[in-house]
């Protein structure tokens, strides 16, 4: 018997609805025909064990039989690394079990991720199986896409590296999580848990900087001469000129003020040349999960957690959008040919006008294979199921219009440049003017038009023409501070470290392949450091608490530098390419851990006085995010209440009420349903 094992109930369903044979449900599993089953995982059904389990029996233990945190047991390796079934899973991994003793081989039906590979591989290595294993690589889940998967199955152990990266990113977050809160919270003099991160840590301390940057920031006031000579045209600064300073402004009122008057005086300026090109812009890239969380951070407002689940939605329950968590903007060349097919399927989908005017054998610069990485761009599949929700189809519409933008002509607009001399100075006017909209039709004109030139109207000049000064003025202007992050710009900050490092040379370094996290965990850090009180939210904003910045401050500059949490996750990928070994990867992490508990030792914290401060206002953040943000659930057994859903510290899902606030784990046959209920004392 050939047996599927998938990550999630709905990943299983959707690959044994196109597996032959008939089909019969059974508990825990679906029956395809005599020879194929297919199972599930709950996620990880698997977790690493806790400090505990390592540390000697003689320990001191709490009131609560947990063993005290000392100085003495740090730091905490383990010798060989161990793995716990998870309490709620126990039964399900019975059913894998019993199917495993009657299979002749297995396929590895995790999503198609480093994550998704370990997810499955170490439930076979708990579990002690050695026979034959394929893998299913599922980048859609609509029909023509599962059984495209289907018919290409390849060897498990061809993805043995990218489980490795899964397991040494595990390891490193347990190393660095349970060794380092321990050291930093046992040298708190407040009150509470010191909380380090690998990536939550470096994460909060950007958003740190950025709010201290914004509350230390001084405007300063600078001017801008304009002349109009049937147009305005800005004076064209000159470092040498006086007044300037040494950032390029021109702050000194008077010398402005004396440029506009002598051009007046002067009545007339000459033409010094004229440009006016025919330009092509061609359509955006399409969509990593980044990028499509900072647009729809920016256009609808939603949380980076929320545009996640939405994708996921579309990808596993709608079947309607490919895999979303991945970090590429290109499609490979190769699956140009299913464009005709995806546009059709769109059609019926509602977008028939758009349609009607794309070209299904344009190439736009989308089509790079040499560009894909493990997943490409997510775009339509142009099949749909179900009823989607309202924020789940905003999310869609703005998928399939990016999808179907490439295949419209380039926008196309005229450049048009004018510089001026007059008095010895050199005045400069520039628009842009649309001349054929192209791909902007799938939007609309304007939308995500972010020209800043003004289309203002320039007639056509020649060079050595003489223009009458009409008129002439100072633009007063103020420098600004840069902007507080919201959701979409800290995920970018995220993925593209190098845009917030000043250091340049970190900064070349670091500016093709690292990030803070990755497309599929940035969300869930953000959510965490909101709910622990280190950031809170105001309106799309997400700001530093009192409590997240005494955390920074007191912590090693090694924990909280975002570029060295960048080369980590470049180390991570140097595993997935075999470049690096699992155990090379470890003891540098070993190393670092080692280093940071000394740091600790000598280091003074008092963060839990500053949580304090703000707790009262950070848990009314929380409360506030959870409940506006989340996915509603099932209804209450209870009272019959909605429900909405969440997640515990170690990433699992439960319902909680928002009537009677009792709180229920997902049933382990369908997530979708209410199973058992929390304990009064977990609640």
């Amino acid at each position: 018997m050939k047996l599927y094992i998938a990550e999630k109930p709905s990943l299983g369903k959707g690959i044994a609805e196109y597996l032959p044979g008939s089909k019969s449900k059974g508990n825990g599993f679906i029956q395809c025909g005599v020879d194929i089953a297919v199972t599930w995982c709950f996620g990880h059904i698997f977790e690493q064990e806790e400090p505990d389990f390592y540390t000697p029996d003689d320990v001191p233990t709490t009131p609560k039989g947990k063993k005290k945190w000392r100085f003495e047991e740090l730091p905490i390796f383990p010798e060989q690394w161990k793995k716990r079934a998870k309490d709620d899973a126990k039964a399900q991994i019975k059913v894998i079990r019993d199917l495993l003793k009657k299979a002749s081989s297995v396929v590895n039906a995790g999503d198609p991720d480093r994550e998704g590979q370990l997810l499955v591989d170490e439930v076979l290595e708990e579990l002690r199986w050695k026979g034959p294993t394929l893998r299913i690589w599922l980048a859609a889940l609509d029909e023509q896409s599962v059984r495209k998967a289907l018919a290409s199955l390849k060897d498990n152990q061809d993805y043995q590296n990218l489980r490795n990266s899964a397991e040494a990113r595990a390891r490193a977050d347990w190393l660095m999580g349970m060794n380092l809160t321990r050291a930093f919270t046992l040298r708190n003099s407040g009150a509470g848990v010191v909380s380090v991160g690998r990536v939550q840590t470096p994460t909060l301390a950007l958003v740190v900087a950025r709010d201290e940057k914004i509350e230390h920031f001084k405007p300063k006031d600078y001017y801008v001469p304009r002349i109009n000579a049937g147009f305005w045209a800005t004076w064209e600064l000159r470092e040498d000129f006086e007044g300037v300073d040494a950032e390029g402004y021109l702050t000194d009122g008077k010398a402005a003020d004396r440029l506009v008057s002598r051009a007046k005086a002067e009545g007339k300026a000459t033409v010094k040349d004229f440009t006016s090109v025919e330009k092509q812009q061609q359509a955006p890239l399409g969509f990593s999960l980044a990028e499509l969380q900072k647009v729809c951070s920016a256009k609808l407002g939603m949380s980076a957690q929320n545009v996640l689940d939405a994708a996921q939605a579309l990808y596993e329950e709608h079947k309607a959008a490919t895999y979303p968590r991945t970090d590429c903007r290109y499609l490979p060349e190769e699956q140009h040919g299913d464009a005709g097919q995806i546009l059709s399927g769109l059609a019926k989908a509602g977008f028939a006008n758009l349609v009607k005017a794309a070209d299904s054998n344009r190439k736009s610069a989308i089509w790079n294979t040499g560009k894909v990485t493990a997943h490409h761009a997510i775009i339509p599949t142009g099949s749909m199921q179900g009823t989607m929700s309202p924020a789940v189809a905003k999310v869609y519409e703005i998928i399939v219009r990016s999808y179907l933008a490439q295949f419209y002509p380039p926008y196309v607009y005229r450049a048009i440049k004018a510089l001026l001399t007059c008095t010895g100075e050199d005045w400069k006017a520039t628009a842009n003017i649309p001349v054929s909209a192209g791909w902007k039709a799938v939007y609309g004109m304007t939308d995500d038009d972010n020209d800043d030139t003004p289309a203002q109207p320039i007639p056509a000049l020649k060079k050595g023409q003489v223009l009458t000064v009409q008129d002439a003025d100072v633009q007063a202007k103020q420098t600004k501070p840069p902007a507080r992050f919201t959701d979409g710009s800290l995920i970018e900050a995220m993925s593209n470290i190098h845009k917030v490092v000043e250091d340049e040379a970190a900064k070349a370094k670091l500016k093709e392949t690292s990030g803070l996290g990755t497309e599929a965990t940035r969300a869930s850090i953000i959510e965490t450091l909101l709910t622990r009180g280190f950031m809170e939210r105001k309106g799309k904003q997400i700001l530093s608490t009192q409590a997240g910045r005494a955390l920074v401050h007191a912590l090693p500059k090694d924990l909280t530098d975002p570029v060295l949490t960048a080369r980590c996750e470049d180390a991570l990928s140097s595993v997935s390419e075999g470049r690096v070994t699992l155990q090379q990867f470890e003891e540098a992490q070993r190393k670092f851990v080692s280093r940071m508990i000394e740091a600790a030792k000598a280091a003074t914290i008092a963060v839990g006085q500053a949580r304090s401060a703000t707790s009262a206002r950070g848990k009314a953040s929380t409360r506030k995010t959870r409940g506006g943000g989340q996915k509603a659930g099932p209804a209450c057994p209870d009272c019959k209440k909605p429900t909405i859903t969440l997640k515990t510290k170690k990433g699992d899902a439960f319902f909680k009420c928002e009537g009677c606030q009792s709180c229920w784990w997902p049933d382990k046959q369908d997530a979708k349903k209410v199973g058992t209920k929390w304990s009064e004392k977990k609640t």
